[in-house]
């Protein structure tokens, strides 16, 4: 997709760093491919943003409950029906995902290059050696994580958004609260400002589903919301989980491009990934919050992030108590806290 003008700038494809056959390939790398966009504003300052669907843990086996929609019908939280265990799932991030960025970053030459991830993994440690990891390579990288929580933190999510640049871009950045699906950063250096979204909006069908129309018109809302409310220039990349072209039909001309048969469900080639520009409305904004930085790079929504609102003593007494069987880790919930924390239940 070539160039789309949009009043203040401009936003193209530069196309994807892997064939799908290099990623959907079984044992895949992800489901969605990593795509190049490059977006230029009317003074010439120009960005170049890697949109990548990581793809999430691998679920897949399960069989559909009796008396739901989804009644014996194979289920599966991906594209290729890909079942990962946590050691593989870590195995796939640190030697199939991790180097694909980071030779994409390194690359930056005179241009600046920030990645926008979905479906990034909630645990913390994790979290952590994956930036180290990067970070072994080219230390001036940093990188910020959404919300690990749902529901006010009543459980655990099962991915995030995350989003990785380099520190002479912004040493300390900011965040736009926007809710679960999005982690928006506004980004403030002595050349440039403008505030950085990495998206994943909910999966409601697949195109000719009974429900797809739904994720449409969600997905097209999601854009009228950015439009109408964007004090700062923004750049949003990300997973719509609809089609992109039934977005242009619905919400008109925008600056947006996207690469065409970017994703896979259970054989279907999908264009659900996109990258978006808008030029900002010129005004201040008094809704952004800072961060906090968790360990050397790495910034989180806040400290309530890593135990939750009842604090670390309440945690470790109900979560590590019962790995210690002291008390029993009987919710699949505590299963996830468990896991989130990398500590295997007794």
């Amino acid at each position: 997709m070539g160039f789309h003008d949009f009043m203040k700038c401009r936003v193209s494809s530069l196309g994807t760093l892997l064939s799908a056959e290099e990623s959907f390939s079984l044992p895949p790398v992800s489901d969605h491919l990593p795509q190049a966009f490059r977006v230029v504003w009317e003074t010439g300052h120009a960005v170049e943003i890697l949109s990548w669907n990581v793809m999430a843990r691998g679920r897949a086996g399960a069989t559909g409950r009796a008396g739901t929609a989804l009644e014996g019908k194979r289920l599966t939280n991906n594209g290729l029906d890909c079942d990962e265990t946590p050691d593989s799932y870590k195995q796939r991030l640190k030697e199939r995902v991790l180097p694909v960025l980071q030779r994409w970053l390194e690359q930056s030459g005179t241009c600046q290059r920030v990645a926008c991830l979905q479906e990034f993994p909630v645990q913390p440690l994790l979290q952590q050696e994956f930036l180290s990891d990067l970070r072994s390579k080219i230390p001036c990288l940093q990188m910020a994580v959404g919300s690990a929580w749902e529901a006010g933190f009543a459980q655990l999510a099962t991915h995030t958004n995350a989003v990785v640049w380099d520190s002479s871009l912004c040493e300390r950045p900011s965040q736009v609260p926007r809710g679960p699906e999005v982690l928006q950063l506004a980004l403030k250096s002595t050349k440039h400002t403008f505030d950085l979204m990495s998206f994943h909006l909910p999966f409601k069908d697949s195109p000719g589903g009974a429900r797809y129309s739904e994720g449409v018109k969600a997905a097209t809302s999601f854009l009228r919301t950015l439009s109408r409310d964007t004090p700062r220039p923004l750049i949003a990349a990300g997973d719509f989980n609809v089609q992109v072209n039934d977005l242009e039909k619905a919400f008109g001309a925008t600056a947006m491009a996207t690469q065409h048969d970017s994703a896979v469900f259970r054989g279907q080639r999908l264009s659900v990934d996109a990258c978006v520009a808008l030029p900002g409305l010129e005004e201040p904004s008094t809704s952004l919050m800072p961060l906090v930085e968790d360990s050397g790079g790495l910034w989180r929504p806040s400290e309530l992030e890593l135990f939750g609102p009842e604090g670390r003593d309440a945690f470790i007494e109900k979560y590590a108590a019962s790995q210690l069987g002291v008390s029993g880790c009987h919710t699949q919930n505590d299963r996830h806290i468990l896991e989130y924390w990398e500590i295997a239940p007794g």
